[in-house]
């Protein structure tokens, strides 16, 4: 049961008043006979009784430095603030041709002219691909041309049905021929249309699952165009294997071989090509989009200042104003975010580096110690007694690095126009321009402490640990990476010994995401998978993620779901017989409501080892057929039954799932109605 919560502060300043003067008759034995506002000693009283209301308050008040304590204990922290994270399109404007232009990573790109500018840096070092403002990067799949369908919009299935292999060539239209060694990497985006809700490579949620099929990146080389792949350590596959949409970084070789050309000054054509084989994806991946010269940047730039200490005493109160300090740059800046900023004292023995705090309630006077304030742009330390305070040694004995920008103003539009500057030199321009793909994304202010509080208790009821069955599936469904779905915990089922119950076995059958079409058309998209299967990666990061939750000699197994073929015969009667169309709407319901991922009465997926009843599937099929017939019966047979059932349910196994092979139409004309009274 819950405490209720003690009130300290009920005690008033007219109680304790009141109280007082009645005691002093008694107190005083009669010597003290003025009690009136004027007296002395009542104008005391209500002074005393005022400071110990005070004093009262206080007592029913939690302060923010036990807060801090408390939340410390917890191994938590209220949030720093977070840069906002977009992707730049980068084009070089020195001069009429532009070649393989280097960027270095950190390069502050700056959007408009506002006061304090809004600038994002390079997370990267980047090529530029000597390519023109609208060119595009073209794909053909397995030698067929589909970079039209990525013009139009149209996302391109890689794999077939029934494949596990592809051939696809990435193409680069250049201004300038690739002569000789070129230094540096370049990127192109992926854009992946994908709906499992797997963050992408530039979020902060992403992670690395491994990828569920054998990648060999490539580029044909020397005059007989010989497929040469790229060194695997030089390959940064941002995808993680086609899983998510991201940013593919290859070098570029000095013996790149051009697919066409024709004439010095026209564009020459090369291509990287990408050898899927292997491959296990619950879904095919579709390609959305593909942008060359991409790479991330965040809402943060590095600054460095050196406050004069001359000034400074040896007493409380010494601040490092940031954001007023113009040091380094004429230009105006952001707040710092606070887990960026580092402080260095140099004092008489050497340079110490101080360690940044929520609050000074736990540091002693030795303590090096100092607090961030972002809405001020402060540092400040303490007061000698809860932290030391600072004692440089010169003029500038205090040096200050951190990174300025984060929060909302980084959540930008897309397709904004941005130009790169030297931020060190007043905003110098750098001749070369940007635009941003995507929308700023993620960028946060610094977490209150109330909001702090709230967090941290909601998190209290989170679940960590894989104690039940809905712990274990809770646990599954949110691998992160994996795009599960749904999950099923089977205790004491043992994949070896499926007859038998095993204590301290643990089996989660899951089932991943994979596109979904509308009820009409269910099933007849070329990227339709009817029976989803988890990929090896997404399996293995799910057992470990269990196995660190779980208790000492559970034994866990992380599987795919078992499917039961499902057949049916629909008899029905009808006037003017079933079109093609009708019969085509009726299996694809039947489909969707049978579906793992969309079935069932509530639409979640039809529950694991849900028996299959023909009542049930005679009413969603006459559901579709509406007047146009009377569905009589509708017969169901599992893969090794042996005849047909259509009046009792039909059983799956406990976590079994169905999926549905095939529906056959029986259809009987109705008799004509002439005549009287039938």
């Amino acid at each position: 049961m819950s405490l209720l919560t003690i009130p300290l502060d009920s005690l008033t300043w007219d109680q304790m008043t009141t109280a007082i003067r009645t005691r002093i008759p008694a107190d005083s034995n009669g010597k003290w006979t003025l009690h009136a506002p004027v007296d002395p000693g009542v104008t005391l009283i209500e002074l005393y009784a005022w400071l110990l209301e005070q004093r009262v308050y206080w007592m029913d008040q939690t302060p923010d430095d036990l807060i801090y304590a408390v939340l410390s204990l917890l191994g938590e922290a209220p949030k720093a603030a977070q840069p906002a994270v977009t992707l730049l399109r980068l084009f070089d404007e020195n001069g009429p041709a532009p070649s393989f232009r280097v960027i270095s990573a950190g390069t502050a790109m700056r959007l408009g002219q506002g006061n304090p500018p809004i600038i994002f840096t390079t997370d990267t070092d980047v090529s530029l691909l000597p390519m023109d403002v609208d060119a595009a990067v073209g794909l053909h799949v397995n030698g067929t041309d589909r970079s039209n369908d990525l013009k139009q919009g149209r996302p391109v299935l890689l794999l077939e049905k029934g494949l596990d292999s592809v051939e696809a060539d990435f193409i680069f239209s250049l201004t300038t021929k690739v002569a000789g060694g070129v230094a540096g990497k370049f990127g192109f985006l992926v854009e992946l249309d994908d709906e499992s809700g797997i963050p992408p490579e530039w979020s902060n949620l992403a992670v690395n699952v491994p990828a569920p099929a054998t990648l060999l990146w490539s580029y044909r080389a020397g005059a007989a165009g010989t497929l040469t792949p790229f060194a695997a350590d030089q390959i940064e596959d941002g995808t993680s294997g086609l899983r998510r949409s991201g940013i593919v970084r290859l070098p570029i070789p000095g013996d790149w071989q051009a697919e066409s050309s024709s004439g010095a000054s026209a564009e020459t054509t090369y291509a990287v090509v990408l050898q899927v084989s292997n491959a296990k994806y619950s879904a095919a991946p579709q390609i959305r989009g593909l942008i060359p010269n991409i790479v991330s940047a965040h809402h943060r730039l590095l600054r460095t200042k050196t406050p004069k200490t001359e000034t400074w005493q040896p007493l409380p109160g010494n601040v490092v104003a940031l954001t007023n300090d113009p040091s380094n740059s004429g230009l105006k800046e952001f707040p710092p975010i606070e887990d960026t900023v580092k402080v260095n004292v140099q004092e008489r023995s050497q340079k110490y580096e101080w360690t940044r705090v929520n609050s000074l309630f736990s540091s002693g006077p030795a303590d090096r110690s100092f607090l961030v304030d972002r809405q001020r742009g402060e540092v400040s330390f303490g007061d000698g007694l809860t932290g030391r305070l600072p004692l440089p040694v010169g003029t500038q004995g205090v040096e200050v690095t951190y990174q300025a920008g984060g929060g909302a103003a980084g959540l930008v539009g897309e397709n904004l126009e941005w130009e790169g500057i030297d931020a060190s030199n007043s905003g110098t321009e750098l001749k070369l321009r940007g635009v941003n793909v995507i929308s700023g994304q993620e960028g946060t202010e610094s977490e209150s402490l109330a909001d702090a509080q709230l967090r941290v208790r909601a998190s209290l009821n989170e679940r960590s640990r894989a104690v039940t069955p809905e712990d274990f599936e809770n646990l599954a469904k949110t691998t992160p990476g994996a795009g599960f779905r749904r999950a099923k915990a089977a205790i004491g089922y043992h994949p070896d010994f499926p007859c038998t119950t095993v204590p301290g076995v643990v089996t989660v059958f899951v089932v991943p995401f994979a596109p979904r079409g509308e009820a009409g058309l269910f099933g007849q998209a070329d990227d339709f998978v009817a029976a989803p299967e988890p990929d090896p990666g997404a399996l293995t990061a799910a057992a470990k993620r269990m196995d660190a939750a779980r208790l000492i000699g559970t034994q866990i197994y992380v599987l795919a779901p078992k499917y039961r073929p499902v057949w049916l015969v629909v008899q029905a009667t009808t006037d003017s017989g079933i079109s093609a169309n009708l019969q085509a709407n009726v299996r694809g319901h039947l489909q969707q409501f049978l579906d793992p991922l969309s079935g069932g009465d509530d639409g979640s997926g039809w529950p694991f080892g849900g028996p299959l009843r023909p009542t049930t599937l005679l009413r969603e099929a006459q559901e579709i057929l509406g007047d146009a017939g009377d569905v009589q019966s509708i017969s169901i047979r599992l893969q090794g039954m042996q005849t047909p059932e259509n009046c009792k349910d039909v059983a799956l196994g406990p976590y079994e799932l169905p999926v549905l092979a095939r529906v056959e139409f029986q259809v009987q004309r109705m008799a004509a109605r002439t005549g009287g009274l039938r």
